[in-house]
């Protein structure tokens, strides 16, 4: 199933159907999830965690579950450049609500959480997320309506 053809386009929604596919099968894994453990992945650590790439077949990894996302938060539709110049950002948690919040904080450099919940009303910043799943590599982009994130490629 494609993005595209997904019914509903709130993120959590579609983390919740992700989660359901492959539940009861060890064998296939999905980057979507609502935990919101995880820890932000320094450069090199990135580096060293995409040879794993090299030992996955067919977007299975048999070697481990020490899968990576990448963020990358652009610039707002207001013309808000990010502050942070590090990007992509590494993350080796799940791909959900919660991870577009946190990705918005540290490329705008927001502290607290009423300064971005304003800033993401005001501006309806964009998040967009490379990961490697059970289906081999994909992408996901989202965007803050003014309440949620909803899926936008």
């Amino acid at each position: 199933m494609k993005i595209s053809d997904f019914k509903l386009n709130r993120l959590n929604d579609y983390v919740i159907e992700k989660e359901l596919e492959v539940k009861g099968n060890p064998f296939l894994r999905t980057p979507f999830g609502m935990s919101t453990e995880g820890n932000q992945v320094s450069a090199w650590r990135m580096i060293y965690n995409r040879i794993g790439v090299f030992t996955t077949t067919y977007g299975k990894n048999f070697f481990g579950k020490d899968d990576m996302i990448l963020i990358t938060v652009p610039v707002t539709d207001s013309g808000i450049h990010p502050l942070a110049q590090d990007q992509p950002f590494g993350w080796d948690g799940k791909i959900n609500e919660f991870t577009a919040d946190m990705a918005v904080c540290w490329a705008f450099e927001l502290l607290s959480d009423n300064e971005a919940a304003e800033f993401m009303k005001i501006h309806k910043p964009s998040v967009n997320f490379s990961y490697l799943g059970s289906d081999g590599p994909g992408e996901i982009s989202v965007k803050f309506n003014g309440e949620f994130w909803v899926i936008t490629g």
